[in-house]
């Protein structure tokens, strides 16, 4: 067992940061496609792919069909190879157990349990027919992914014990039943017979589920006997199964190594657009059953917590609706929050400052960085070049509230207060495509001192009751040697004659027919002064 050899890999429950070798460490990550880890050759140019874009952590399933494709008979030489792939680049490696589920199927599981449903059953909906999607249920499915997840993690503690290449890993992946709210083949009807547990019944009683009610008085109820929405009910029932099925196969591979394990949700998010087959298909809707019913839901979050004790934390897949709300209830009900899939286009990238600087997020990763174009990439690049230049100030400055994350969508301001001072925070119009949402974050690094990174805003320093406030000093930043060094005095055309930082990469109009120059590396270090008065007191 290595699990006492790695306490400086771990999940700090006070900062809510993700301690590697002791330090504290932000993931700018990527997400491979599901297929792209099972061919040694197709992932080779990746790496440096991924190290060029400023990547420093790359996301990657390990296939239990590929892992054990005869019971009990491993194979982990894709794995082996992709931690050579990541340490030969300096990179560091998340891996995603793709075992009894991923995207609310069973699609993963190996020839030999797709071939014995008898002995590896099926969920039912509620005419009786299966569904591509193994019971929670069964202690069968159960034993057979922990026993595998279990070699694997293993085979990780004995080549990876050291360097410490993986640094989490994800238990299954966006778990839950599609087609039904609950499963209705004759395991799951034995458990909807039973009593609730103890523990869940607790919560129930302590209105933890304000659609779901159990009786005041003993005896237990049933599932059945619980009242309120029937639809939430059969939801919480299988949020219980699935994370005691989890907890089993997480608490078998922990018990091997001992890192940071995580799950993952698909959403249920409101559709966008009920006219595009892709929005209804993957938004996910508001009935359990259209999302995967029983996931890691913030709403069920209570019963994740108590089946599933070796999960450290929950973690959102964001892709449609307003992102800020995943990003506040996973970061608000869990000890870390981490998006371990995002748009990888500039809608979802424009959301990475919000989570880390804002709701203290350990890390982004968008999706599927390894089929897009390298025009494509622009802004998943350049956020990653500002993060990398700013990870220490802010893994530094987010346990003091000296930072703040944000985006404006054009039209709009947002008023952040760091310290003493205000700032408003728009969108800039002047930038080339004109319709730019602005993004980025603001970090306090002394009293009077701040320092602005992202694309396409401005900032303006708000007045104080004792008169206006002004740039004092502002400078470009760029990175040489790996430090954050001052490359332009800014002043004049590009501080608006010391009223306001404008972060863009491209030229602006001032008056209307005068260039003034943009910030390319989205960086500014900028100070401020009061023209009545000193502001020290």
């Amino acid at each position: 067992m290595m699990g006492s050899l790695l306490k400086d890999l771990f999940i700090d429950s006070a900062s809510g940061q993700l301690l590697v070798n002791g330090e504290p460490y932000l993931i700018r990550g990527v997400e491979l496609h599901n297929s792209t880890s099972s061919s040694v050759e197709y992932l080779q140019p990746l790496w440096k792919r991924c190290a060029d874009a400023g990547v420093n952590t790359v996301l990657a399933p390990v296939s239990w069909e590929l892992v054990e494709p005869r019971e009990g008979a491993f194979d982990f030489g894709l794995v082996d190879a992709m931690l050579v792939g990541a340490r030969d680049h300096g990179l560091k490696l998340v891996l995603l157990w793709f075992g009894s589920w991923k995207n609310a199927s069973s699609s993963y599981t190996p020839a030999w349990v797709k071939l014995d449903p008898s002995r590896f059953p099926l969920q039912r909906d509620e005419n009786g027919d299966p569904l591509d999607n193994l019971s929670p249920f069964s202690t069968a499915n159960r034993d057979a992914d922990a026993a595998a997840f279990a070699a694997f993690m293993e085979h990780l503690a004995r080549i990876d014990g050291h360097d410490r290449t993986v640094i989490m890993v994800q238990v299954e992946n966006e778990v839950g039943l599609l087609g039904a709210a609950r499963s209705h083949g004759p395991d799951a009807a034995a458990a909807w017979d039973a009593p609730v547990p103890a523990p869940l019944l607790d919560a129930l009683r302590s209105k933890a589920f304000p659609h779901v009610h159990a009786p005041a008085e003993p005896p237990a109820p049933t599932w059945g006997a619980l009242t309120g929405d029937p639809d939430r009910t059969a939801e919480l029932f299988m949020a219980w199964h699935y994370a005691a099925y989890v907890q089993h196969v997480a608490a078998a591979g922990r018990e091997r190594h001992d890192i940071p394990l995580f799950v993952n949700a698909w959403l249920d998010s409101i559709i966008p657009d009920a006219s595009q087959p892709t929005d209804v298909t993957f938004a996910g809707g508001q009935t359990p059953g259209v999302f995967p019913s029983g996931g890691p839901l913030p709403h069920v979050n209570a019963a994740w917590k108590q089946a599933a004790p070796a999960i450290d934390f929950l973690a959102p897949d964001v892709y449609f609706g307003d992102f800020e709300i995943p990003f506040k209830d996973y970061a608000d009900t869990n000890a870390a929050l981490f998006v371990p899939e995002l748009r990888a286009d500039r809608h979802g990238v424009s959301h990475t400052f919000l989570a880390i600087g804002r709701y203290g997020a350990i890390g982004v990763a968008p999706f599927g960085f390894d089929s897009l174009k390298d025009e494509e990439t622009l802004d998943l690049r350049r956020t990653y070049a500002q993060l990398a230049a700013l990870d220490r100030h802010i893994l530094t400055a987010w346990p003091q509230d000296r930072v703040r994350g944000f985006r404006v969508p054009p039209g709009e301001k947002e008023t952040l207060t760091l310290g003493q001072h205000r700032f408003v925070i728009r969108a800039d119009t002047a930038c080339g495509d004109g319709e730019a949402v602005g993004y980025g974050l603001l970090l306090q690094s002394d009293e009077h001192t701040f320092i602005a990174a992202g694309h396409a805003f401005t900032v303006d320093p708000c007045p104080r009751g004792d008169g206006p406030i002004a740039i004092l000093e502002a400078d470009e930043l760029v990175v040489r040697n790996g430090e954050l060094v001052p490359q332009r005095r800014l002043n004049g055309d590009e501080t608006s004659s010391g009223t306001r930082i404008r972060i863009a990469d491209d030229p602006a109009r001032a008056h209307g027919f005068m260039p003034a120059s943009g910030v390319p590396s989205g960086l500014v270090r900028f100070s401020v002064y009061s023209r009545t008065r000193s502001l020290s007191g």
